[in-house]
């Protein structure tokens, strides 16, 4: 064989290995949007046709505020499974930001209140951080034991009993509208825009997918996986501390029950969203998406007058559907970067 002809087969197969490359990120694109689409088209036609007062004005703005507070709280969540962690610790974190934000607000105004809130979960993601890239605990573990110390804290500081806010512009805050739309739906806007932007143009959001996609590699090219770790716990935990802050808004009274539950909510709208739970390029778009699907699933049952329990019964059925998106998408790049098109 001579070298001329070499070199072609060789340019030739570079060739079809880019179109498998090409190929499988557009299936992987479609199933990803296909994911959080369908159903939230689904859910929004069948609430409308069947919901009583599903369009109303009072609840299209408790489904927004109660889909932005999931939210913010889901970027965090996005973040984290992006770069292969967990964060089971969301819940209890937000839930004593909720309530340190409320005696701060009592002690010191809302201004006070609410960056004290922030500022204590931003530290509650922080300690999740090192304990994952200091003391090499994995996430799962870490933040399932940090889940109950942080519960733990949240009882103890309210010492069970609720948190009465008094500031009524704080209380308002939740329910103040802008040219009609609420303002913590405006905040999770701005906020979505603003990490959507980090993640997909700049620098950060590069090593981001890198430590996703393959941590070894990263390291290989000079790229501090540990640094991107800690900021990925640090985020979650601030956009904890910021959902919580809303939430004391949006309740007026909080106790250290508050947000139980919420690691599962947060979990599914990432994976239904599209960011895949075995790490790489992260969806907020779809996290948002999946968010206001959440939200109005929850709600429409409310209308309905369906027992609570079932609520959870379609949250656990939504995480097992988005899963096996999610592991269909993997399973569809897999064959065609290996070049079988199914």
């Amino acid at each position: 064989m001579s070298d001329t002809t070499a070199t072609r087969l060789v340019a030739d197969e570079r060739a079809r290995s880019a179109e498998r490359a090409r190929q499988a990120d557009s299936r992987r694109r479609v199933l990803q949007n296909a994911g959080v689409l369908i159903p939230f088209l689904l859910v929004l036609v069948a609430g409308l046709a069947f919901v009583p007062h599903f369009a109303s004005g009072s609840n299209v703005t408790n489904v927004l505020v109660n889909a932005a507070i999931l939210a913010i709280v889901g970027y965090g969540m996005t973040l984290v499974i992006a770069v292969r962690g967990i964060d089971l610790s969301v819940g209890s974190s937000q839930a004593l930001a909720a309530c340190v934000a409320a005696a701060a607000v009592n002690a010191a105004g809302p201004l006070v209140g609410a960056v004290v809130g922030v500022a204590v979960g931003a530290a509650l993601g922080l300690v999740n951080g090192v304990l994952v890239t200091r003391l090499r605990v994995p996430g799962f573990v870490a933040t399932l034991s940090t889940m109950s110390v942080f519960r733990g804290l949240v009882l103890l500081f309210t010492g069970g009993a609720p948190i009465m806010i008094a500031s009524t512009s704080f209380k308002s805050a939740a329910t103040t509208s802008v040219l009609g739309v609420p303002v913590p739906f405006l905040v999770a806007l701005v906020l979505g825009a603003v990490a959507w932007f980090v993640l997909d143009r700049m620098r950060f959001g590069k090593h981001v997918v890198a430590v996703g996609g393959a941590p070894e590699a990263a390291v290989d090219t000079g790229i501090s996986v540990d640094r991107v770790l800690l900021l990925a716990y640090l985020v979650a935990g601030a956009a904890a501390g910021v959902g919580g802050v809303l939430l004391a808004s949006q309740l007026g009274v909080v106790n250290g029950s508050v947000a139980s539950g919420l690691e599962l909510q947060a979990i599914a709208i990432v994976v239904l969203g599209g960011t895949s739970m075995a790490g790489g390029r992260p969806r907020i778009i779809g996290t948002f998406i999946a968010a206001l699907l959440l939200s109005m699933i929850n709600s429409g049952l409310n209308l309905l007058n369906v027992p609570s329990f079932y609520q959870y019964v379609a949250l656990g059925g939504l995480l097992v559907f988005a899963l096996s998106i999610d592991g269909a998408q993997r399973a569809a790049v897999r064959r065609m970067l290996e070049g079988r098109h199914s």
